[in-house]
């Protein structure tokens, strides 16, 4: 029979107790807890990814100790063994979650938005950002085609302002020179305008030879390569619409299909949670038996 007072030494230690941790344990993580962290034999899992709180842990012992009340070293071993399943438990729930979210995203980023801008993803932020930029340039470009209509547009400067627009003309000769036969183009030109390095008079100069001479062959060039530039942009603003509205569509449908891990990974998880259960009842049986003997 267990005396008192070694009862009451056994209580104070199991006070002062913090589980199954040791220095050395800390700094020590199973291979299999760099997976997913179920498995570990180390109590506290340490990592630069994932922490785990000591604090927590012993939160979660000294309640259980303060409700099932052990006595003795083997009562109090009973509880240490409790506390540890409740915490692998918990390991259990923070997997499932990850796993779900991680194969969620694992889902959408195979299946979502199909859209790319320079091999990125576009979010609906993105396509509703790149909408508002190509409509910005297709009203500049209605707005500048209007005083291209009126005749009114001169190419001798750098810069043609109207009433509440400017151009640069470089750019405008640039796109004409852009959509000439490259054959009428000299070598060392050719270079040249393709890294923009032209100045506005071997631009003319470059245009002239394919017939656009005059400011008004320039101008009915301007004319069909803007109305054709429009075109284009539209169409995109379209494809970027009906793209948003797909990535809606697909996020219903992959939240409803991936609501669960993959099927071998759930297996496992759930075997070890359903272990885990077996374990804390089969504890708390022996203790409530050894305190029952003991009353």
């Amino acid at each position: 029979m267990t005396s008192q007072k070694q009862i009451d030494a056994n209580q104070e230690n199991a006070q002062r107790s913090t589980g199954a941790v040791t220095q050395e344990g800390k700094g020590v993580i199973s291979k299999n807890a760099i997976k997913h962290g179920i498995f570990a034999k180390d109590l506290i899992l340490k990592s630069t990814v994932y922490q785990e709180s000591e604090d927590e842990y012993g939160k979660l012992l000294y309640g259980l100790i303060d409700s099932l009340s052990p006595q003795g070293q083997i009562e109090n071993l009973l509880v240490e063994k409790i506390a540890l399943d409740f915490w692998r438990l918990r390991r259990v729930i923070r997997f499932e979650t990850g796993s779900i979210k991680k194969y969620l995203d694992d889902v959408l980023e195979a299946y979502y938005n199909p859209w790319r801008d320079g091999g990125r993803y576009l979010s609906a932020a993105n396509i509703d950002q790149k909408i508002t930029e190509t409509q910005s340039y297709i009203d500049w470009n209605k707005k500048y085609l209007q005083y291209l209509r009126k005749g009114v547009v001169n190419f001798d400067n750098l810069i043609w302002k109207g009433k509440d627009i400017e151009s640069n003309i470089k750019d405008d000769l640039y796109i004409i020179a852009n959509h000439i036969d490259r054959k009428l183009i000299a070598e060392g030109d050719g270079k040249k305008l393709e890294f923009g390095e032209l100045d506005l008079p071997a631009l003319k100069k470059i245009i002239g030879r394919a017939g656009y001479n005059s400011d008004q062959e320039v101008t009915d060039r301007l004319i069909e390569l803007y109305t054709k530039l429009n075109e284009t942009l539209e169409k995109e603003i379209d494809d970027l619409k009906e793209q948003k509205n797909a990535n809606v569509m697909a996020d219903e449908l992959n939240a409803k299909l991936c609501s669960l891990p993959p099927v071998n990974s759930a297996e496992k998880v759930l075997k070890y949670d359903k272990s885990l259960q077996k374990s804390i009842f089969q504890n708390l049986i022996i203790l409530k038996k050894l305190q029952s003997s003991l009353s």
